[in-house]
């Protein structure tokens, strides 16, 4: 398999972005001093709360930025983060507070696919842009003209995977553990069609709800299948688990996921998680190119931790909401029009990014497996 990678490099001095006030997609007379609002809507709190502080933390560094370097047109930009709180229904308000109480035409987020299908009828409805940096379930492609992400749809990442399975681990049956949310639904369904469009046999498919600690039970479902592989969807602390518990109960089947690139694996499963591969867009902090260069270095610098995908997305999402507000103007039809347009805009998070008529975005994939307690890149 050809998994190319490309990342591209973009000057500073154009990283000025410019989000107005206005919202529900009507323009507004510039002329206020006021500072300028971001909307951010991420999840900072339950069990997924990394991923949105990773994208918080990017959205954040790219806003510093910006006031450092004397705001919009002499105004400084102020954040205004909703947190979605692992639920729906709290993403849902998190959106209506953004649009109702501070006129936001584009809102950076939800992270979670399942806040993004849950808020996307408000967002077309009252015609304001969602631009999600961590949403991946393959159901958002159609989930209306008014919703993007910057993040990968995981149809790619099954598709990898369920590829990579069958032709080069040589995998012919298979079980599958999914997490019951929209981004595991979606990501079982398109591995599940496409490995068995190769000729292989799904031997067993169960399910675990979020936030649990013990899946025993699951697990020994697998092991009565007679599974030698498993393809498991979840969070990492989650699959972290289901990894430790899986060993504990001599289970040594062949595990591979989607994107488990987390300290939270790690931390969780210690040793267990050894030998898990995992398909993942290409992101490489220690990447030659310098606009990589210059976002870890500054990452690094104010949170004293590497950036992860999320983190750069995050970052990457101001700047595209820059270029869209550049060109389309201050309305959220305007924003939306110029995502549309752009092409090969170049992005820390790897690769140039276009959206197509889905607001899908186009990245290249890698796949990685822990190794000796790190994650490396597969050779293939």
């Amino acid at each position: 398999m050809n998994l190319s990678r490309a990342l591209g490099i973009v000057s500073l001095a154009s990283l000025l972005v410019v989000l107005p006030t206005c919202g529900n997609g009507a323009d507004r007379e510039e002329g206020s001093l006021g500072p300028i609002k971001i909307g951010v809507v991420a999840l900072l709190t339950g069990t997924h709360a990394v991923y949105g502080k990773n994208v918080q933390d990017g959205v954040a560094l790219a806003v510093e930025e910006i006031n450092a370097a004397g705001g919009i047109s002499g105004r400084r930009v102020e954040l205004i983060v909703e947190d979605e709180g692992s639920s729906p229904q709290t993403a849902v308000s998190a959106v209506q507070r953004l649009i109702d109480i501070w006129k936001v035409p584009a809102i950076i987020g939800p992270v979670s696919s399942s806040g993004v299908m849950a808020a996307a009828p408000t967002a077309n409805q009252r015609k304001v842009v969602l631009l999600s940096p961590g949403a991946a379930s393959p159901n958002i492609t159609d989930a209306g003209d008014f919703v993007f992400r910057n993040r990968a749809s995981g149809s790619a990442e099954s598709l990898v995977m369920a590829e990579h399975a069958y032709y080069a681990l040589g995998i012919r049956e298979i079980a599958i553990l999914q997490i019951t949310t929209d981004y595991g639904e979606g990501f079982r369904k398109v591995f599940e069609d496409r490995f068995r469009e190769l000729g292989g046999r799904i031997l067993l498919v169960e399910y675990f709800d979020a936030g649990g600690a013990d899946f025993r039970a699951q697990v020994q479902k697998l092991i009565e299948s007679g599974a030698k592989a498993v393809f498991v969807l979840g969070v990492p602390k989650e699959v972290g688990t289901i990894m430790k518990q899986s060993r504990e109960l001599g289970f040594s089947a062949t595990f591979i996921s989607n994107n488990m690139e987390s300290p939270d694996l790690l931390t969780t499963a210690g040793e267990a998680a050894e030998g898990l591969q995992f398909a993942i867009p290409v992101f490489d902090p220690e990447s030659g190119e310098p606009r990589v260069q210059y976002f870890t270095r500054e990452f690094r610098a104010k949170y004293s931790r590497d950036p992860d995908l999320f983190a750069a997305n995050g970052y990457d999402a101001v700047y595209i909401l820059k270029y869209a507000t550049e060109v389309g103007g201050h309305s959220a039809e305007g924003i939306r029009d110029a995502l549309y347009g752009m092409k090969d805009f170049p992005a820390v998070s790897g690769g140039r990014i276009s959206f197509d008529e889905h607001g899908d975005v186009r990245k290249s994939l890698t796949i990685k497996q822990v190794r000796g307690g790190k994650f490396v890149e597969v050779r293939l």
